[in-house]
């Protein structure tokens, strides 16, 4: 069974979504009231996310300059990132559930995603 069914266009409309969550969110939560910090990391995180998929090589993008790959790996790090910044930065409460839902639904979306076949490293061809 493969685990991966978000098609590259899919998880782009959720990269676009998830950046729109992270900037408006952190003001939706009061986060500025808890911590400015976490506040002003979500929507730098935002923005940041906005940027490196406007330049990736699926739908929805300006650019075809970050392949795939790369973008998952940029995301699975931000996940992981998201994760453990609560405890690096000492958030609590909404801050710290906030930060941990946004680094595992991010993880979860990373892992579904379909990776798309580097037709470059295809051997399988006959040049004719």
């Amino acid at each position: 069974m493969n685990i991966r069914f978000l098609t590259p266009a899919i998880h782009g409309i959720l990269d676009y979504t998830a950046a729109f969550v992270l900037l408006v969110a952190p003001a939706i939560l009061k986060l500025n009231e808890v911590s400015p910090f976490a506040y002003w990391l979500s929507v730098v995180a935002g923005a940041v996310l906005i940027g490196y998929s406007l330049l990736t090589d699926y739908a929805f993008s300006i650019s075809k300059m970050i392949p795939l790959k790369v973008h998952l790996g940029l995301d699975a790090s931000a996940g992981v990132v998201f994760v453990i910044w609560p405890f690096i930065f000492g958030f609590t409460g909404v801050a710290m559930a906030y930060y941990i839902v946004m680094g595992l639904g991010i993880l979860l979306v990373v892992a579904v995603t379909e990776r798309v076949p580097d037709l470059s490293q295809d051997h399988h061809h006959i040049a004719g």
